[in-house]
C-alpha cells in the first residue's frame, strides 16, 4: 500500500460520507474495497483519503473498459471502491460512488465531451472583487452553474476598502439574484 507520509486514522464522516454513501458502497464491502474520496487527479493517477491511508491509485482496467464518457472518470470529491493493495506502486479505483453535485465542463480540445471537475459539493463560494473588476453577469453566469450542480451559492465580495460604492455595488449583485436558482 503507497501512502504518502504517517497518516492518522480518519473518520470519513469528516470528509463528508454520509449513510446514502455506506448504502452505495456496501455491495463493495465485502470483496476486500474501502472506501475512499478522490483528494486530488492529475492525468489519470489519482489520490485518495480512505480512513487508515492517503493512497495514490489508478483506476482499475474494468472502470476504464465501462467508461462511456470522460464524466464516467473519477473527480475529486467523488466516493470510490478502491482496493488499496498495491499493483505497480499505486491502488487501485474499482467504482465511483453515485454523485450528489458535479460541476462539469467541457474538455480541453475540439471534443464536446463532458469532464467533471469536482464532484459532492454541498457549498460553491463565488468570490468577486470590488476593485474594479466586479462583473454581475459574470457572477450570474456562475450562480447558475453551481445551483444546476445541485450546490449552494454563496457570493463573497472581497477587496470592499478599495471600492468607491460599497453599497452600489451590493445592490448591483443583489439585482441579479431573483434571475439566478441561488438558494439562501
Amino acid at each position: 500500500m503507497q501512502s504518502h507520509g504517517a497518516t492518522p486514522l480518519l473518520d470519513l464522516a469528516s470528509l463528508g460520507w454520509t449513510e446514502a454513501d455506506a448504502r452505495h458502497f456496501s455491495p463493495f464491502a465485502g470483496k476486500g474495497l474501502v472506501a475512499g474520496r478522490v483528494t486530488l487527479e492529475h492525468t489519470h493517477i489519482y489520490t485518495v483519503r480512505t480512513a487508515s491511508a492517503e493512497l495514490l491509485a489508478r483506476v482499475a482496467g474494468r472502470l476504464r473498459h465501462r467508461a462511456a464518457a470522460r464524466r464516467d472518470y473519477p473527480a475529486v470529491g467523488d466516493w470510490v471502491a478502491v482496493d488499496p493493495a498495491s499493483v505497480h506502486g499505486r491502488a487501485t479505483i474499482h467504482a465511483v460512488l453515485p454523485r450528489r453535485s458535479w460541476f462539469s465542463r467541457k474538455v480541453a480540445g475540439s471534443r464536446t465531451d463532458e469532464q467533471v471537475v469536482a464532484a459532492n459539493i454541498d457549498t460553491v463560494f463565488l468570490v468577486a472583487g470590488l476593485d474594479g473588476d466586479l462583473n454581475p453577469r459574470r457572477l450570474e453566469r456562475y450562480a447558475l452553474v453551481a445551483g444546476e450542480s445541485g450546490a449552494n451559492a454563496v457570493v463573497v465580495l472581497n477587496k470592499a476598502d478599495v471600492c468607491d460604492d460599497l453599497a452600489g455595488a451590493v445592490a448591483e449583485v443583489a439585482a441579479v439574484r431573483p434571475r439566478c436558482r441561488w438558494r439562501s
